[in-house]
């Protein structure tokens, strides 16, 4: 095969993909995305104009209580911060001093010999037995 007709066929061969990667690089210039401003209105502009009327229980309504029967399983106990780790059927639960769980019962105080809960006016005490 002659010299000249190989050169040519391999310039052919590399022609085509630098022609198409042109062509792609084109067409990518001109279909840019189209950018628009996006006006937020002012905090301002809000009006909260509701009313929540009080709160009344009414004796056709069924509450559930559910009973406070956790385990403790682990304790940290410190002047300034103070978690337990609680253990209800297969769940276990990290709660600081000051935090609630299951959004009703706020851990305030945790010592050696027991940790304290609150659910408004009830107290719900756990021995500390762990370690023990």
């Amino acid at each position: 095969m002659n010299f000249i007709k190989l050169k040519k066929i391999l310039l052919y061969v590399l022609a085509a993909p630098a022609i198409f990667l042109f062509i792609a690089n084109f067409l990518v210039f001109f279909n840019q995305p189209k950018i628009i401003s996006v006006e937020t209105p002012e905090m301002t502009d809000f009006v909260f104009d509701s009313e929540v009327g009080p709160l009344t229980k009414t004796p056709d309504q069924n509450i559930n209580v559910s009973s406070f029967n956790y385990e403790l399983i682990g304790y940290r106990s410190g002047a300034n911060d103070s978690s337990v780790i609680l253990k209800k059927g297969n769940k276990e639960y990290v709660v600081a001093k000051g935090e609630l769980i299951d959004g009703t019962y706020k851990l305030v105080e945790v010592n050696k010999e027991e940790v304290i809960f609150r659910d408004n006016e009830k107290l719900y005490k756990i021995k500390n037995l762990v370690g023990k």
